[in-house]
């Protein structure tokens, strides 16, 4: 049974789900969602289909939702889904997934959630992690197990926890825009890493100045990858230590493009 993985990735870490997945199944291929919208819409042919992507905003990035507008399955036999994040379980992603394929008359037979090292700043308080690589390899752990089940097409789901009250507001909150909240600290070389990484080539070098256009997705590869760590949203990530995952480098994040 010939696999299709679809994933979209900021700082690494859905993308380090994806090759991990790739390399414990047979004949499977991995596809950048952004490389892939690139034609619509876009056509799938394989049996058995994945799609990994990151937790944001306690929902499915916006990247991801343009993504299941335009995918056309042509009788798929198995879909499963991956979501990582600091607390993957708390928001309603796998639910908007599954709305999704039911439109489409379309089953989804397996989801799950990923704790990983926490890379999304809005509406998350990040806790200095002194273990950071523990908390990778037990992810990595996890995703060896993800990959047993998937490849003999087991359906489950991990629980979701769909939030409630104030902090469902926060699901439906509009993501546009964000790129406002970007500021630079003294320091900033200009060394081009966070224009060479944007997944939406979305910064600029202006004169001396680096300037955010209006199509920011609030994946955060920019303030992760920053040579100096000067790159801040809001507050939120002033005296927050940078983390993208080791085995991602910054032209991996950029090739999603391709």
């Amino acid at each position: 049974m010939n696999t299709a993985l679809y994933y979209f990735s900021g700082t690494g870490n859905s993308l380090s789900v994806a090759q991990t997945i790739k390399d414990q199944i047979k004949e499977c291929e991995i596809f950048p969602i952004i490389g892939c919208l690139k034609q619509k819409p876009v056509e799938i042919t394989a049996q058995r289909i994945g799609i990994i992507f990151p937790m944001h905003y306690m929902t499915v990035p916006r990247i991801v939702h343009e993504f299941l507008m335009e995918v056309r399955f042509q009788k798929p036999k198995y879909i499963f889904v991956v979501i990582t994040g600091a607390n993957p379980k708390l928001g309603n992603a796998l639910s908007v997934v599954e709305q999704y394929l039911s439109k489409a008359n379309l089953k989804l037979n397996a989801g799950y959630f990923i704790p990983m090292v926490a890379a999304h700043f809005p509406y998350l308080k990040l806790s200095k992690n002194k273990q950071p690589q523990k908390q990778y390899q037990e992810a990595k752990e996890k995703v060896l197990e993800i990959s047993e089940k998937v490849s003999h097409l087991k359906n489950e789901f991990d629980k979701e926890f769909t939030v409630i009250g104030k902090l469902k507001q926060l699901v439906s909150k509009e993501t546009k825009g964000k790129e406002k909240f970007f500021t630079i600290d003294s320091g900033c070389i200009r060394c081009g890493y966070c224009m060479q990484v944007c997944p939406f080539q979305n910064i600029r070098l202006h004169g001396k100045q680096i300037q955010w256009l209006d199509n920011c997705h609030s994946c955060f590869a920019c303030l992760h990858f920053c040579s100096k760590s000067v790159i801040q949203y809001k507050k939120l990530s002033v005296g927050k230590a940078r983390q993208h995952h080791p085995s991602v480098t910054l032209n991996d994040i950029a090739l999603q493009r391709d």
